[in-house]
Formats: C-alpha cells, structure tokens, sequence
C-alpha cells in the first residue's frame, strides 16, 4: 500500500476533519479544562508564599538592623504615666470601671469602694499622700473576657492593680464563671 497513491474521497476528508474537531474538543474542554482549574488553585498558594517571604524579609530586616544598634537602644521601653485620683473622683472612676465592663460583655453584680483594713495601713498617712482604696467587684463574666477587662484597667490612665482574684464555677452557664475582683488603686484627699 503505497500512501502517495492514495486517494481521500469528499467523505473520507470531511470524516478526517471531523475527527480533528473532535480531537480539539475534547482536549479544551476536558484536559485544558483541568490544567486551569489546576492553575487557578496555585494562585492562592503562591500569594501567601509570597506574603511569608516578604514578611520573613522583613522580619530579617528587622533583626539585621536590632543587632546594629547599641544595646541601650533596643533595650528602652515606654512607661506610660499613671494618675492618681481625688477622691471626689471614686464615683467616675467607678462609672468608668462599669463602662469598660459591659464593653467586654461582663456582667457587673455589685461594685464597691472600701478602704484596707488598719493593719494594711500605714500609721500616719498626711493630706499630700494618697491612701489606698480597695474597689471589690462581683462579676460574671468568662475567662477571655476576663483577661481582657483586667488588661484595659491596668492599662488605664488611672493607677490600678488587682489585688486579688477569685473565679468559681457558675452551674447554669459552665461558659461562664462567677468572678470575684479586687482593684487596688490610691485617692488623694
């Protein structure tokens, strides 16, 4: 069988052709079809590559320069100054406290300002020395939240300090816990 010889009827080219339609359908629509869909599911992965590259360039940025900088320099922190209240200001400083609370979505029960017993006390206190006033709070509240009111008072531009923290188990709702806080901060007369 001698192919030069070979005669294609108007059939045998339109079958031919046919084939090769098919042949090109079936590649686009189904191979090329997933090497696309495969494509389009790197493109995600190489973005975040490329973000954790260039935030572990950064990062080596970062410490390139802390390590050329003197020590005394990198070792600096920023205090922030804390005030101290009159005691006709107690009543906001308590207002503020329940503000900061319900921002939490903590349930404040009872809150109330006492002075430390006479044996805490230091013998003399003056008029230009402020006195320690403990500020008791029942709360309700659970452990997240928690942590982040106590982080925002200590914070505040007021001076205060827990004290003293007790949590035990509230039953209905074991999502949240039944919270006894003790706020140290100073008034002066």
């Amino acid at each position: 069988m001698n192919l030069g010889n070979l005669q294609l009827t108007k059939q045998h080219k339109i079958l031919i052709g046919i084939f090769f339609i098919l042949i090109v359908y079936l590649d686009v629509s189904y191979i090329l079809k997933a090497q696309l869909t495969g494509l389009n599911n790197l493109k995600p992965k190489t973005v975040k590559l490329k973000t954790e590259l260039k935030n572990l360039n950064q990062g080596l940025e970062g410490m390139r320069l802390a390590k050329s900088q003197p020590e005394d320099l990198t070792q600096k922190k920023s205090f922030k100054s804390s005030r101290i209240l009159s005691q006709s200001k107690v009543g906001e400083l308590l207002h503020e406290i329940s503000s900061v609370a319900n921002k939490f979505d903590i349930q404040v029960i009872q809150m109330r300002p006492s002075r430390p017993s006479q044996k805490d006390k230091p013998a003399a206190a003056s008029k230009d020395k402020p006195a320690a006033l403990l500020i008791n709070l029942d709360l309700i509240a659970d452990y997240h939240h928690l942590g982040r009111l106590i982080q925002a008072l200590e914070d505040s531009v007021v001076f205060m300090e827990v004290s003293d923290l007790e949590i035990a188990m509230q039953l209905p709702d074991y999502m949240k816990q039944k919270v006894t806080l003790v706020l140290k901060t100073y008034v002066t007369k």
